[in-house]
């Protein structure tokens, strides 16, 4: 099979060309060519900005593929850009979102592929745009589209950061220091290893059963934010000591860092994959302790690891909400590596 990856180089893209190479497929990845390269020597590459749509469309009528994946598509243009490019010339698109189409609370738990989109950010509102594009063009001009909604999905090539994009979490788990954990920790939540996921995505692929189709692709197993912690301190031989602080004064008091809590991480998020099990044979494999035993080795073997020194950022605020003050963060302390994009 020939198959295309737009995007192809970050976490769950990486992990799907690996099990494609494996299986003995063809597989090409376009792509700006600045991310860290992590995929085998023997996959094509094409470099160029899909956002530049008329060159990313030119340049696609060069090729011939049986399926594409694009794994980087934020905005409705993206979808309208695919359909253009590659109607009639392909068999399916595979299109990966996210929960976040569904916003928070969900109606039911676990959730199932028909909840409600209400989605609270700009991120989930354009992903939904983008699953309705794509769905609506489904079976039209010999073109199927199948839509993947991962949730929080981690490993090898990302780091163990928590909820406050900390990196020296595991090293404050390890040293029994305290840790916060945003309300009192209850929020039913599911966390994936990136091959499980990725395995999801190419069983989709020439899949009749997907065809027009929307899948889960989430973990199997439930706990909550109290369990995650704890299976983060158990595989690092550390002490879950936690300091349980109201989301409101998190997102008050450090506004970027904590904009995953509020959006996100305080409503519980658990889903039912039982529709992906029953059409793609989904299931995930890898526990959640496991997983953090190979992140936290991956972040060790890339230094990606700090020290509580290196990062005091959770000391800065868990001294100023037990003294009711205001925590006096040094300039930068408070940033969001997802540029605010779940926001709005």
């Amino acid at each position: 099979m020939k198959v295309l990856l737009i995007g192809g180089t970050g976490l769950i893209s990486t992990a799907i060309v690996d099990q494609l190479v494996q299986r003995g497929d063809e597989v090409t990845v376009f792509n700006r060519g600045l991310s860290e390269w992590r995929i085998p020597q023997n996959v094509t590459v094409i470099h160029g900005d899909r956002w530049k749509t008329s060159e990313f469309e030119k340049e696609m009528s060069r090729h011939s593929f049986d399926a594409v994946i694009d794994m980087v598509a934020f905005a409705p243009e993206n979808a309208e850009s695919l359909l253009r490019a590659f109607t009639g010339r392909v068999q399916q698109i595979v299109v990966c979102s996210t929960v976040c189409v569904y916003g928070g609370p969900m109606t039911r738990l676990p959730a199932i592929d028909d909840e409600p989109h209400r989605p609270v950010g700009d991120y989930g509102r354009n992903k939904s745009k983008i699953e309705s594009i794509l769905l609506s063009a489904n079976g039209k001009n010999g073109l199927y589209t199948t839509v993947l909604r991962p949730s929080f999905t981690t490993g090898e090539g990302a780091t163990a950061s928590g909820i406050l994009f900390d990196d020296s979490l595991p090293s404050r788990l390890r040293q029994g220091l305290p840790v916060i954990v945003m309300d009192q920790g209850k929020a039913a939540w599911a966390i994936a290893h990136v091959s499980d996921v990725a395995r999801g995505f190419v069983n989709a692929l020439l899949n009749p059963k997907a065809y027009g189709q929307s899948y889960h692709l989430t973990s199997d197993e439930h706990t909550d934010w109290n369990g995650v912690f704890e299976a983060l301190a158990q595989s690092v031989g550390g002490k879950f000591n936690p300091i349980h602080i109201p989301t409101d004064w998190l997102y008050a008091q450090a506004p970027h860092r904590a904009v995953g809590v509020k959006y996100i991480y305080q409503y519980p998020s658990v889903f039912d994959n039982s529709k992906a099990a029953r059409d793609l044979g989904f299931m995930t494999k890898v526990p959640l302790i496991e997983t953090f035993r190979r992140q936290v080795a991956w972040m060790e073997k890339a230094r990606k690891l700090k020290t509580a020194e290196e990062e005091p950022f959770e000391d800065f605020m868990i001294k100023a909400y037990q003294e009711g003050q205001k925590p006096l963060l040094p300039e930068g302390m408070d940033w969001n590596p997802w540029g605010n994009q779940i926001t709005g």
